[in-house]
């Protein structure tokens, strides 16, 4: 039996959509007009003992707000934990971004992809936060992919599921707004935990804390200190999934790991019809 308050939470939510809808077609836009990396990828990293790295998810996988590979998510996850372990690395993305769970649990690309990869990290859910995706789809949708990867790569294959970025901080919203999506993003998340902790070997990692003092990183953000500081979040538990091959433990990441990103972010500054100011996820 429905509780009144599972009543109410069901009729904010049907209220909810038309709202999120809107920002859902809004994100839509912006992704046809968004920076995106223009130079060739190249993904892989000498070293010894290389690694091989599955990238799913939606914005941040696809590049989302920046001009070079190298600054991207995907990329700069790998540098750091070839950096952190000292072993080399090559890595592969299923990628799209307005990818769903549902979608990327049934991509076609998705065993192929996972064949022979020695860790797979999960990146996704702000799509389906604006389509308000059901929890438990959430939780099948998912648990979907990491028994689609595991039959792939194998049954015990590390699975790191990225949790979701502070997108209510990246703008000023509206009180009621940002609180709309804020819980959205906590139940999303909450879906992400659980599958974790009903599959041994899949780790749920938390969005880096942005320090704020409660105000929008509207001027302050740029998507390059995203895809970086996640990294680097992400990074670190895949060096104890993936450790190096000495006695020693992992060490944390070195200042030269932050000079280069930041050369390669200024090389993207300087770049032809180079996009400096922030990009925003939410109308």
């Amino acid at each position: 039996m429905h509780t009144l308050r599972d009543r109410t939470a069901a009729t904010l939510l049907t209220l909810a959509r038309p709202y999120l809808a809107l920002h859902l077609g809004v994100l839509g836009l912006k992704v046809r007009s968004a920076p995106f990396p223009r130079d060739e990828v190249t993904a892989t990293l000498p070293g010894p003992r290389p690694a091989r790295l599955l990238v799913v998810g939606d914005l941040a996988a696809s590049g989302y707000g920046v001009l070079l590979h190298g600054m991207a998510f995907p990329a700069q996850l790998a540098g750091v934990w070839s950096s952190r372990t000292g072993r080399g690395c090559s890595w592969q993305t299923v990628a799209d971004p307005l990818l769903t769970v549902r979608r990327a649990a049934h991509h076609p690309r998705l065993g192929s992809s996972a064949a022979g990869a020695d860790a797979v990290v999960v990146a996704l859910g702000i799509p389906d936060v604006l389509r308000i995706t059901p929890s438990a789809d959430v939780v099948a949708s998912v648990s979907r992919l990491v028994a689609r990867v595991r039959s792939a790569a194998g049954a015990d294959v590390p699975v790191l599921l990225a949790g979701l970025p502070p997108m209510t901080q990246f703008q000023g919203l509206p009180p009621a707004a940002a609180r709309l999506i804020g819980s959205q993003l906590r139940r999303v998340d909450a879906a992400l935990r659980q599958v974790a902790d009903e599959h041994a070997g899949v780790e749920f990692v938390s969005f880096p804390a942005w320090d704020t003092d409660g105000t929008t990183l509207r001027r302050a953000f740029s998507f390059r200190a995203m895809h970086r500081g996640w990294a680097l979040a992400v990074a670190a538990r895949l060096a104890v999934a993936l450790p190096g091959s000495g006695p020693d433990p992992v060490p944390e990441p070195t200042d030269d790991v932050v000079r280069q990103a930041e050369q390669v972010a200024e090389e993207a500054a300087v770049a032809p019809d180079a996009t400096d100011g922030p990009l925003t996820l939410a109308a």
